[in-house]
């Protein structure tokens, strides 16, 4: 099982900047980074302030940064099973 990674960012360039806070499971640190993707994870306006593999680093940028609410990604592998789910439990309620 792979480590979560927190990923801290910023939207806003100007004197209100609002960082935000992403943790990615079951990802590794070069997908989130690599800008060269169709659908990036962070977006392309955005500039990354800090990345931090492990589960300590979540709680050390809530206080670092005074962020409130995090943002848990699950992997892509995950999703589609969700979503396949999710369309079983459609057709098996007909």
């Amino acid at each position: 099982m792979k480590q979560p990674i927190a990923v801290i960012y910023k939207t806003v360039y100007r004197k209100k900047e609002k960082f935000h806070l992403v943790v990615f499971e079951g990802l590794i640190v070069d997908d989130i980074i690599d800008a060269n993707k169709r659908k990036p994870l962070i977006p392309n306006d955005a500039e990354i302030l800090e990345i931090g593999v492990g589960s300590s680093f979540e709680e050390r940028y809530r206080k670092k940064y005074k962020i409130d609410e995090t943002v848990k990604e699950d992997s892509p592998q995950s999703k589609v099973l969700k979503e396949l789910q999710s369309i079983v439990n459609e057709q098996r309620s007909q």
